[in-house]
């Protein structure tokens, strides 16, 4: 007998032999039909009739049947045979498509249940046999429609029943895209609407269900005036109530409690686990390292065709075989003659499974080679690791796990909250004490979870520091999660002494360093420092000038606390070195304050500034080193909202001036100036610059003259003084003209400028401001260019050239920014205010002044000079008059734009 295939699960079509032969028209192919619909069970003459002809078939029905089945025949050979009363097609069920088909969707649904992933394979197998609609190109005749009805719905079930085992094995996220097609094909399928509701609810994505559920509900109503059935109406609700017994299946260890955030990081990982081998989650005690890889594990199981084995190590004690665990995890019996990691190996060659290997950090060397020889000689093999270092094997992928989001941290709070105490919730009353809270806590879902226990007793405020939290009830949890200290101690007591003394050193800084800072404080290597970054108890940070390093809050206060009551004779060294790493820092950038890179260097460190000032001023009785401090960074205190403050340091340290060295006392005083006028204390700024100058001129410091007379110039300017404010200028430029010093004289002729405004000299004020801004624009100096032009822009602004004082205000702010200088961004925005005024738009006048009025009050920052002070009020006043009642409306949309985005409105 010859060889053949017949298939109907798309364009009929008979291969004999191996080659497709021609079917002839719509009879012949009809005929093949009705006998395929009935393989290997004869069909009756009259039964054919009926079938292709209909109830009134011609005279010579007969006839032309005979004459189609020898042309079918001719093509068919001996597979179509001639029956009693009829006819037949041999064929074997295996050797007609829909038959095949049948047979391995029944096969496949009885293995659902047990064995999902076959399943999903088997239906997977069965439904590439489809190539289109069934009987594709065959007339209807009543037995060919009902097997064409039939098996369109058994594909359609059978596909049904491939998503849901898909669905058993977790592959949900693989699911969702096809599933929106085929709920929009056949939007009223309820079992369709389920999966696709359920694979939305395991992808995060509950609102998605939810709107889908309520669409499908209203379709329902409006088409055919019913509701959703039982059991999908049933899945609804409990995804609304976020059911956990709706999670996947699975046999990786599931927690009791809902897994909140990271969702959009799950994405990330899944990617890179599907392009590496090995993958190490690395982070703090508390991160929620296993439970992300849990999650992660879970979320790619389907793609690993052998499974997921967990292997957790923190109970191992040091020294245990991790490839005993691993053996174990699979059922696999070491041999005595043959080294379990061979064993494993050649066990597991073939095998495409998951291994997870949660907490390797005391066993870190013992799982790095055995990751080595497993992931060499089994091809098929990945391994997800979870360790507070990385492993060290080639071709690792690190993944640092850090605290959660400010959201998803706030959100945590109020899911465990809400379980820890009926009826909590955070809202408007409570979320900035969360929000604290979560801050203080590093954004750790331990310390979290640990804190929301204690909601059971205790309000959002009431909660401790985060060492200390702990939750009493529970009886399951490891003892090195039952406290956050506990955790903590776990990490510290697996380094080496010299780590622990770094680590315990570095508790000292209040905010980030850089490497200079930690050797010079701590006294020992980058080397060290380096162990810690990658024992995840410090974090790094690459900047354009050098690795910035900080300590989460939690693992700083803990390093303090044992510094403190072990080591207090340390505790006050450190400290001393600190205090004296900073004062040399700050006289650094003093002298080189006009270099454009010591701010954003400043900045960075004023977590650490204060904190050295504070110490010596109290604790440290140290008050030259403080004033060596807060003295020699008087110009960078009140940029930075620091002015009331650093007044309050040197007024405390101006007590001890008379014992101080002469150039710290000059300094000091020069200081206390600039920061008694920046506070509004304009006669005490003058008395002081005075005494700065006196001292300078009897020392003699030629540099401290100049910069006590600059400093003299600028609070006569604040007071009105014009006169004295130009005496003090022109003698601060002769001097630093006589001194060949060109950066300072270029700083001279701004005030020198002012003061010629003020007294009604404005040909010479233009100069002095021109020349301000060319000789500052040839040394790069930033700030002194962006001073004169915003000098110049107000004078055109004034003539009446407002498109010269549009461009010079601008090129003033684009400085400006650039120098990330927010009081000079606040003097060109004040600047512009009138500009737009005097254009007739006194709502942009308005915006621009409330944003900068909200700055200036933040920074405690005043205007330069009186002069300035009167145009803002001048022009609030125009503003106002103009708008009438829109002001209120339009003060209330600027208050919350920020800053940086009107500049960049502008600009």
């Amino acid at each position: 007998m010859s060889t053949a295939e017949f298939r109907v699960l798309g364009p009929l079509e008979a291969i004999i032999e191996g080659t497709s032969v021609p079917l002839g028209g719509p009879r012949p192919r009809a005929l093949l039909g009705v006998l395929l619909a009935n393989a290997g069970r004869p069909v009756s003459t009259d039964r054919l009739i009926d079938q292709l002809w209909g109830e009134r078939p011609p005279a010579t029905v007969r006839t032309s049947l005979q004459v189609h089945v020898s042309g079918l025949r001719k093509v068919l050979g001996d597979r179509l045979v001639t029956a009693p009363s009829g006819y037949l097609l041999d064929a074997e069920p295996t050797e007609v498509d829909a038959l095949t088909f049948e047979t391995l969707v029944s096969a496949a649904r009885s293995a659902r249940t047990d064995h999902p992933a076959r399943a999903a394979a088997d239906l997977a197998t069965a439904l590439d046999l489809w190539r289109g609609e069934p009987y594709a190109g065959v007339p209807d005749g009543p037995e060919v429609l009902a097997a064409r009805t039939r098996l369109a719905e058994l594909r359609l079930v059978a596909l049904e029943d491939r998503l849901d085992a898909d669905l058993a094995i977790g592959r949900h996220a693989h699911l969702i895209s096809e599933l929106s097609g085929l709920v929009a094909e056949h939007p009223t399928r309820q079992r369709l609407a389920s999966l696709h509701l359920l694979a939305l609810y395991r992808c995060g994505r509950v609102t998605e269900a939810l709107e889908s559920f309520r669409r499908l509900e209203a379709r329902l109503a409006c088409e055919f005036g019913v509701e959703p059935g039982s059991e999908l109406a049933a899945l609804a609700r409990a995804i609304e109530r976020r059911d956990p017994t709706l999670d996947p299946p699975s046999s990786i260890p599931v927690s009791a409690s809902r897994f909140i955030g990271r969702r959009h990081e799950l994405e990330h990982l899944a990617d890179r686990l599907s392009h590496t081998r090995l993958l190490t989650l690395t982070g703090p005690g508390g991160a929620g390292k296993t439970r992300l890889a849990f999650e992660l594990a879970r979320d790619t199981e389907a793609d690993h065709r052998d499974g997921v084995r967990v292997v957790e190590l923190a109970t191992s004690a040091p020294g245990s075989p991790v490839a005993e665990r691993v053996a174990a995890a699979f059922g696999i019996r070491p041999r005595t003659s043959e080294p379990i990691s061979q064993v494993l190996v050649a066990q597991l060659r073939s095998s495409r499974a998951l291994i997870v290997l949660d907490n390797c950090e005391h066993l870190a060397d013992d799982c790095a080679r055995l990751a080595a020889d497993l992931l060499a000689g089994c091809q098929g093999l990945r391994i997800l690791a979870t360790s507070r270092e990385p492993l060290g094997v080639p071709g690792e992928q690190v993944w640092p796990v850090s605290g959660l989001s400010r959201t998803e941290a706030i959100r945590l709070l109020a899911v465990r909250g809400a379980e820890a105490r009926r009826g909590f919730t955070i809202d408007g009353g409570n979320v900035g004490a969360a929000a604290e809270l979560c801050r203080r806590l590093s954004g750790l879902p331990l310390a979290i979870e640990l804190a929301a226990a204690q909601l059971r007793a205790l309000s959002l405020a009431e909660i401790g520091d985060g060492l200390g939290l702990s939750d009493a009830r529970s009886r399951t949890a490891p003892d090195r999660h039952r406290t956050m200290r506990a955790t903590i101690d776990w990490s510290y007591q697996l380094l080496t002494p010299d780590e622990q003394a770094m680590l315990r050193g570095l508790s000292v800084f209040a905010g980030g360093f850089g490497r200079d800072a930690a050797e010079a404080v701590t006294g020992r290597s980058h080397d060290v420092l380096v162990r810690l970054v990658d024992q995840s108890l410090m974090s790094v940070e690459l900047l354009a000038d050098g690795a910035r390093y900080r300590m989460l809050d939690l693992v700083q206060r803990y390093a303090a606390e044992r510094l403190e009551r072990y080591e207090p004779d340390e505790s006050l060294r450190l400290r001393q070195r600190h205090a004296a790493w900073y004062a040399a820092q700050a006289e650094t950038a003093n002298r080189e304050r006009f270099d454009p890179t010591w701010l954003p260097r400043l900045t960075r460190e004023i977590p650490d500034l204060r904190a050295a000032v504070g110490w010596c001023l109290g604790e440290g009785d140290d008050v030259e080193r403080a004033l060596r401090i807060a003295a020699s960074l008087w110009w960078f205190w009140g940029d930075h909202g620091l002015a009331v403050e650093a007044w309050d340091w040197l007024r405390r340290g101006l007590t001890a001036a008379d014992s101080l060295p002469g150039r710290l006392r000059a300094e000091t005083y020069r200081a206390a100036s600039a920061l008694a006028r920046a506070n509004g204390d304009d006669p005490a700024a003058r008395r002081l610059g005075e005494q700065a100058l006196r001292v300078c001129r009897e020392l003699p410091d030629p540099l401290g003259v100049v910069s006590a007379l600059n400093g003299l110039a600028f609070t006569a300017l604040a007071q009105a003084d014009n006169e004295a404010a130009l005496e003090y200028a022109q003698e601060c430029r002769q001097r630093t003209e006589a001194m060949g010093d060109a950066l300072r004289t270029a700083s001279a002729f701004n005030p020198l400028g002012m003061a010629l405004r003020g007294l009604g000299r404005p040909d010479e004020a233009r100069a002095a401001f021109s020349s301000a801004r060319e000789r500052s624009e040839a040394l790069g100096y930033t700030t002194g260019e962006a001073f004169a032009l915003s000098n110049l822009a107000g004078m055109a602004r004034t003539e009446g050239d407002l498109a010269g004082s549009r461009a010079l205000y601008l090129r003033s702010l684009r400085l400006y920014r650039g120098a990330e200088l927010e009081t000079g961004q606040l003097d060109a925005l004040d600047g512009l205010a009138g500009l737009v005024l005097a254009e007739g738009r006194a709502d942009e006048a308005l915006r621009l002044l409330t944003i900068t009025d909200r700055e200036r009050e933040r920074l405690d920052a005043r205007p330069f000079s009186v002069d300035r002070e009167a145009d803002r009020e001048a022009t609030r006043s125009g503003a106002h008059a103009a708008l009438g009642e829109r002001a209120g409306a339009v003060t209330a949309s600027a208050s919350v734009l920020p800053l940086g985005a009107a500049v960049d409105e502008l600009l």
